[in-house]
């Protein structure tokens, strides 16, 4: 008989790292008991790969990860890391959101300068850097929202989607999502070791919702203010605090009853 196991995924932003200062203080407690406990802990997020490494080496972490909301999977190896493309490249997606600006008012990561990412996201130069290093997705800003009907409908021509995070839009491949991603990551778990891996997922705002769909046992985190997103999923866990203190009093709940 296999063994059970727990796998862990998370989204970062407003989630394991607080929506304002990033940090993941609050959630200090859990982390420690995950790497002791050697429970994998997989980022899922809308974040560049440079990105989440530099996350990663804060956290003392090196699992697989999803980046770009389930586009691309990294996973370690002897060489650095494997990449793994879960929808078009980016030079596609970047042609078309090229070609959509000509008639809908929408912004890119491309088309802002370091410190114009800074300003909008909070981040630091340098970090700023790093999320402008795309790989898979285009995230954007919509100056009208009125107009998102019509640039989905643009996106679908191409088999692309817009899907909406926290912060900004993003434009990406069609039928990509994070679930796909999170699939083939428990896959390549299960086949790698002699046990059956149950899921929690951990995430805030809808492009977490199929990752959320996805898990065994779905976590929703409050926004800063308090509220949740509109979610209707069986089993679904809703914390009590936003950010990582949610994170960590969720996770420290579930292991505590095991």
């Amino acid at each position: 008989m296999l063994k059970e196991k727990t796998i862990i995924f998370t989204d970062l932003d407003g989630t394991l790292l607080d929506h304002d200062s990033y940090s993941f203080e609050d959630a200090v407690p859990m982390l420690d008991l995950i790497k002791r406990d050697k429970i994998p802990l997989i980022i899922v997020t809308s974040k560049t790969k440079e990105e989440v490494l530099r996350i990663q080496k804060l956290l003392d972490l090196r699992e697989p990860f999803i980046v770009e909301n389930g586009a691309g999977i990294f996973i370690p190896s002897k060489a650095g890391y494997k990449r793994i493309a879960m929808g078009f490249e980016y030079a596609y997606i970047r042609s078309c959101f090229v070609k959509y600006a000509r008639s809908v008012p929408i912004l890119g990561f491309s088309d802002m300068s370091d410190e114009e990412v800074a300003n909008y996201t909070g981040l630091s130069i340098e970090n700023a850097s790093d999320a402008k290093k795309r790989d898979f997705t285009e995230p954007f800003i919509l100056e009208d929202k009125s107009s998102l009907d019509a640039l989905r409908e643009m996106a679908y021509a191409d088999k692309l989607d817009i899907v909406e995070g926290g912060r900004f839009y993003h434009l990406i491949t069609r039928g990509q999502d994070k679930a796909n991603a999170i699939r083939f990551l428990i896959d390549h778990y299960e086949k790698s070791s002699d046990a059956h891996f149950k899921t929690i997922a951990l995430g805030d705002s809808a492009n977490d919702l199929s990752m959320l769909q996805s898990a065994d046992t779905p976590v929703l985190i409050p926004h800063s203010d308090g509220t949740f997103m509109a979610c209707a999923i069986d089993g679904l866990i809703r914390a009590p605090f936003p950010g990582p203190k949610g994170w960590n009093s969720v996770l420290k709940e579930y292991f505590d009853a095991k």
